[in-house]
C-alpha cells in the first residue's frame, strides 16, 4: 500500500498539470476542441463533414462558438450550491451571448437547430452552402461532423460463487469492512451513470432510486433524462434496453437487502441520463447528458435545478485515444465539484490504447482486474496523450466476472473496465458520506484514492511500482481511503 505521507508522481504531475490549467482558464475559459481559426470559411469546417454532404446533400454539424465560459472563480465558492449554481449561469450566460447572433441567422432562414451550453456548441442540420456561411462567420471557431461513440460490449461470464453474500469485488476492495468499522454506506451521497438507462424498479435499486418517494409513488422528475426518446415519446419513465446501463448501477449502489450485495454504497441515491441509444452512444444524447448532470430539469427539459446534480458521474463508454470532444464537459463537472469517473477503455493489452474520455487528465479512469488479481487482458493501457508523462489508467478495479443487476429483476456477470469504474465511482461516495468536509473536493479526492491504493508493479508501458500505465496507482482500497480521513479530521465537518 503507498504511503499515505509521501507525494506521489503522479500527485506531482496533477498539481502542476492543474496549475497550469486554472491559469489558462483564467485567460481564456475552458473548451473541448483546440485550433485557431483561419482565414478560409472552409478551413474551419471538418474535411469529413464535407465528404458527408457531398455524398448525402447535407448532414447534421456542430458548430463551436470562439467564447469561452471563465470558470476558474468556482474554485473559491465553498458553499456547494453557490458553485453549482455559478457554474451553470456562466456557461448558460455565455452561450446564449455569443450564440445570439448565429441563432438570428439560422432562425432568419428557417433552420432548425439545437444550442448548448455546457460547451458553446449549436446543433445544425443543412448542406455545404449552409455550413460555409456559418463557418465564414467571425464568431465561429469550429465546424465538427456528428460523432457516435460505444459502450464497450461487455463480455458475459459465469460469475464466481459470492463472498458470505458479497460480490468478490466488493469484498477485495473492501467496501464491506468500511459499512462495519465507520457505519457508512454512502448515506447523503448522489451517484449517476451516463448509460443505457436503469431499471429503476429492480429489487436492487428500487430503494436507492431519489426517484422513489414511498409507497409505491414515483417521482422522475430531476432523475430521469432520456435525450433520445428511447423509452417512449415523452420518455418520462426510466428503463434500460441493454442490460449495460443497470449493471453499473448496481455495482456502485446495488443491494436488495438480502442476499444481492452488490453495490459499493448501497445505501447512497441514484439518478440516471440515457446518454446510449443502444449499443452506440450519439454525440447528442452524450452532450444533453453531460449538460443534464450538472443541472438536472424536470421531465419537460425545463426549470434547470444545479443545486440536485448528483455527487459523482459514472462513465462506463468511450472511443478510441486522443479525442478532445467532451473535455469542456468534464472541466464544467469538475468546476462545479461533480467527482467524473470514467473506464478506461477495453482495448489492452498493448500500450497507448487508454480511450478517451478517460484518457483525459481531467478524468480519472479505472483499469479491470480479475479475483486472482491479475490485470485483465482486455484493460487498456497508458500512457494518455493529453498530459505528458500522464499515466492510464488512475487505478485498478475488479473487472472481470462481475456480477450485479440487469434487466428484468435478475443477475448477471459481465467484464470489462465498464464493471471496474463503478467500484471507483461508489468508493468515492463512500468518502464523501463518511468525510462531509471532503465532499465536491475532486483534487484531494483523487489523491487519497491514489496514495491508498495497493501498490503492484508492472513495466509493460512505463511507470514505477507505485504507478505505471497497466495498473495506474494500484489495486482500489476503499476501506484504506475511509481509514486515512482519520489522518484529516477538517474532513468530518
Amino acid at each position: 500500500m503507498a504511503d499515505w505521507t509521501k507525494g506521489t508522481l503522479r500527485q506531482r504531475r496533477w498539481l502542476a498539470v492543474l496549475a497550469v490549467v486554472l491559469a489558462v482558464l483564467a485567460y481564456q475559459g475552458m473548451s473541448s476542441f483546440a485550433g485557431a481559426a483561419a482565414v478560409e470559411p472552409r478551413d474551419k469546417v471538418e474535411s469529413i463533414l464535407l465528404d458527408k454532404i457531398a455524398t448525402s446533400g447535407q448532414a447534421t454539424f456542430w458548430v463551436l462558438m470562439y467564447e469561452e465560459a471563465n470558470l476558474l472563480p468556482a474554485y473559491g465558492l465553498l458553499d456547494r450550491n453557490a458553485r453549482g449554481t455559478f457554474v451553470y449561469q456562466r456557461l448558460n450566460e455565455v452561450a446564449d451571448r455569443s450564440q445570439a447572433g448565429l441563432r438570428a441567422m439560422l432562425d432568419a432562414r428557417g433552420v432548425s437547430y439545437q444550442p448548448f451550453w455546457i460547451v458553446n456548441l449549436v446543433r445544425v442540420t443543412g448542406g455545404e452552402s449552409l455550413v460555409l456561411e456559418i463557418a465564414a462567420r467571425d464568431d465561429v471557431k469550429r465546424i465538427y461532423a456528428d460523432r457516435t461513440y460505444r459502450i464497450p460490449p461487455p463480455a458475459v461470464e459465469v460469475g464466481p460463487a459470492r463472498v458470505s453474500a458479497v460480490e468478490w469485488g466488493i469484498d477485495r476492495i473492501r467496501a464491506p469492512l468500511v459499512w462495519s468499522t465507520f457505519n457508512d454506506r454512502g448515506e447523503g451521497i448522489v451517484v449517476a451513470n451516463i448509460d443505457t438507462g436503469v431499471q429503476y424498479n429492480h429489487p436492487a435499486l428500487v430503494n436507492q432510486y431519489r426517484g422513489n418517494l414511498g409507497g409505491g409513488v414515483f417521482d422522475h422528475n430531476y432523475n430521469w433524462k432520456d435525450p433520445s426518446n428511447v423509452c417512449g415519446n415523452p420518455s418520462n419513465v426510466p428503463c434500460d434496453n441493454n442490460s449495460h446501463g443497470t449493471h453499473t448501477m448496481g455495482t456502485m449502489v446495488g443491494d436488495d437487502g438480502g442476499a444481492n450485495q452488490i453495490g459499493v454504497a448501497p445505501r447512497a441515491k441514484w439518478l440516471a441520463c440515457k446518454g446510449c441509444e443502444t449499443n452506440s452512444c450519439s454525440f447528442n444524447a452524450l452532450a444533453a447528458c453531460g449538460q443534464w448532470v450538472l443541472a438536472p430539469t424536470n421531465l419537460a427539459g425545463g426549470s434547470p435545478r444545479p443545486d440536485l446534480r448528483p455527487h459523482v458521474v459514472n462513465n462506463s463508454w468511450g472511443g478510441g485515444p486522443g479525442d478532445p470532444f467532451y473535455q469542456a464537459t468534464v472541466n464544467a463537472w469538475v468546476a462545479s465539484g461533480i467527482f467524473p469517473q470514467f473506464s478506461n477503455g477495453n482495448s489492452g493489452s498493448g500500450c497507448n490504447t487508454s480511450g478517451s474520455p478517460g484518457d483525459y487528465v481531467e478524468s480519472y479512469s479505472a483499469g479491470a482486474f480479475d479475483i486472482n488479481n491479475n490485470i485483465a487482458g482486455f484493460s487498456s493501457r497508458g500512457p494518455s496523450t493529453f498530459g505528458p508523462g500522464e499515466i492510464k489508467p488512475n487505478v485498478s478495479a475488479p473487472g472481470v466476472a462481475v456480477r450485479s443487476s440487469i434487466p428484468t429483476n435478475n443477475y448477471g456477470s459481465f467484464s470489462g473496465t465498464s464493471m471496474a469504474s463503478p467500484h471507483v465511482a461508489g468508493t468515492v461516495a463512500l468518502i464523501w458520506s463518511k468525510a462531509p468536509g471532503l465532499s465536491r473536493n475532486i483534487g484531494a479526492t483523487r489523491t487519497l484514492i491514489d496514495n491508498t491504493a495497493v501498490d503492484t508493479a508492472s513495466t509493460q508501458c512505463g511507470g514505477t511500482t507505485d504507478d505505471n500505465n497497466v495498473w495506474g496507482e494500484g489495486k482500489l482500497d476503499a476501506f484504506a481511503a475511509v481509514s486515512a480521513i482519520q489522518q484529516r479530521p477538517s474532513w468530518q465537518r
